[in-house]
């Protein structure tokens, strides 16, 4: 064994920190006496993914992803909870005479002697993010327990015999969120129908039919309005609602949206985890080639970052990526965001309050008054807000923000449409980045294939092979499991400043982008098509005849 290894020393020489971040890493520690790893992360210095892979590359094991895993239950039933919280460990399977055990902490005799006293085996520690580690124990050993398809089940049948409405409904609605969290859903639908009421998850970006419930449960909207503080006599006009709610030891803000429908209110359940941001932009998908680029824009010190795509693009979760790339210690971001997805602890975050009057225009001027460096808008949706952001840009400050567009070029002409001229973009915008999400295929039953001649004509080059998933347990019969980005990063050069203070046509415009190294979403997506990250079925549902309008 040789000298215990720094963790400050080896961050220091990834170039992920510096002196400073440590020294004021150092003071926090104090006060929390967590470990320095643990510190970096919730301050917000470090992202968990990059420090994963710096400790798993300096030690020689392997970084693992804990949700693409499927452990053995059979194994896991023989550990206890309590121990692989206190130590950080969570057993993966068996494999010969070993046992796989994934850690976010550095593998020590304590750990081995666990391990090899619950399973007569010696350990093969793997390494992955803490967050992964605590939260895999949480939903597995709590799912082991409790098989929420069979008590959802039964709760069900309770209801819908109680003929006079005297049991309350809100353990079916915290089941229903359970059963949500465990199949990864960001949004649960509920629908009300002539039959019954349909409930659906979105998971991975497509809907999912998961339950059908009788008529008789129809009292769970009014359940669910009332925990989301909507009136509930209110039953002819959309409402929004919310309310928090811990599970599994994790707080998730629920959004509640209503419409009306012939058959009933419809709701529309959005589930957000209030967690510490913990991304970086390999992690989201981005190339290597493409990383070093965007690092660089956010180093700008002044003018305009954009992200554009549809909702749930994931355009805020980059933003906040590109934010962690920075040395936020000595830059004073302030945002103001609706809601506030992912906590920031070193940027001073704010959320709109449309009944008490704040919007996203009525924040800037109050942020110019704060000294900002870096001004972030959860959404640039209208001239005012455009206008105050272009001027923050050209008055030294570097803003970022999304913009709905189907494409970075797209973003100019939705820019001209907001009311701003063309030398005022010229003159401000650094960047534009357009993205959308694919699922990646399952890594339980993806196998290789053939491609067809159709697939090869879509994708525009010859393959020998492809992938794709046969559908499993782990990915509920899918064949994918998990998102990964497909983007266009649009880089402002002096020629496009130069065509575009011209007012030259779209197609020149694009043109120059391409002499300088733009790669259109198509061209991203069929790389990760070849690369085995997703199919040529999933690139064609997301971006469609995409390439035919290039």
């Amino acid at each position: 064994m040789g000298a215990p290894i720094r963790l400050g020393d080896l961050l220091k020489e990834k170039g992920l920190v510096n002196d400073a971040q440590i020294e004021f890493a150092l003071q926090v520690q104090k006060v929390t006496g967590e470990k320095l790893g643990q510190t970096l992360t919730k301050i917000g210095i470090v992202s968990e993914f990059d420090l994963a892979q710096c400790v798993s590359e300096q030690l020689g094991l392997e970084h693992v992803d804990l949700e693409k895993i499927q452990p053995d239950l059979e194994i896991l039933k023989r550990f206890n909870r309590n121990t692989c919280l206190n130590q950080r460990i969570f057993p993966i399977k068996k494999e010969g005479d070993k046992v796989i055990v994934a850690t976010s902490d550095l593998p020590g005799q304590r750990m081995e002697q666990t391990i090899r006293r619950t399973v007569g085996m010696r350990p093969h520690f793997v390494l992955s993010e803490e967050s992964k580690v605590v939260s895999a124990i949480y939903n597995y050993f709590y799912f082991l327990d409790n098989p929420i398809e069979q008590l959802i089940e039964r709760e069900i049948n309770i209801l819908a015999s109680d003929a006079t409405f005297t049991i309350d409904p809100d353990n079916f609605i915290t089941l229903l969120l359970l059963y949500a969290i465990k199949y990864r859903a960001t949004d649960i639908h509920i629908k009300p129908m002539p039959q019954g009421i349909n409930i659906a998850f979105r998971i991975d970006g497509v809907l999912n039919s998961m339950l059908f419930l009788p008529p008789s449960l129809m009292r769970i909207i009014t359940a669910i309005k009332l925990q989301a503080g909507m009136d509930i006599s209110e039953q002819r006009l959309p409402q929004d609602g919310r309310w928090t709610v811990s599970l599994l030891e994790k707080r998730y803000d629920i959004r509640a949206s209503s419409i009306v429908t012939p058959y009933g209110e419809n709701l529309v359940l959005r589930l957000l985890s209030q967690e510490r941001v913990n991304f970086s932009l390999e992690g989201l998908g981005f190339f290597p080639e493409d990383i070093e680029k965007i690092k660089e824009i956010f180093k700008e010190p002044y003018g305009i970052v954009l992200l554009t795509g549809p909702t749930g693009a994931g355009k805020s979760t980059t933003l906040v990526a590109g934010l962690m790339t920075l040395d936020l210690l000595s830059k004073n971001v302030l945002t103001v965001e609706n809601p506030i997805e992912y906590i920031v602890p070193l940027a001073r975050q704010t959320q709109v309050n449309l009944a008490a009057g704040y919007n996203f225009s009525r924040a800037m001027p109050s942020f110019l008054r704060h000294d900002p460096d870096i001004i972030l808008i959860g959404e640039m949706r209208d001239e005012e807000t455009a206008r105050t952001a272009f001027v923050a840009a050209t008055t030294g400050h570097l803003v970022l923000s999304t913009l709905h567009s189907n494409t970075a070029l797209g973003a100019i002409p939705r820019l001209k449409g907001l009311g701003m001229d063309t030398l005022t973009i010229s003159e401000s915008l650094i960047a534009v980045i357009s993205q959308r999400l694919v699922r990646t295929i399952c890594p339980h039953c993806i196998y290789k294939y053939t491609p067809e001649q159709w697939e090869i004509e879509y994708l525009g080059q010859k393959v020998d092979t492809l992938w794709k998933g046969k559908g499993c347990k782990f990915c509920n019969n899918t064949g994918y499991f998990g998102r990964t980005l497909i983007y266009e990063a649009l880089f402002i050069s002096k020629n496009f400043r130069i065509a575009l203070e011209q007012e030259k046509e779209s197609f020149e415009l694009e043109k120059i982008a391409i002499n300088d190294g733009f790669k259109s979403m198509f061209e991203i997506g069929v790389k990760k098509v070849i690369d085995g990250f997703t199919t040529v079925e999933e690139l064609q549902r997301v971006v469609g005849k995409y390439k035919y309008l290039r």
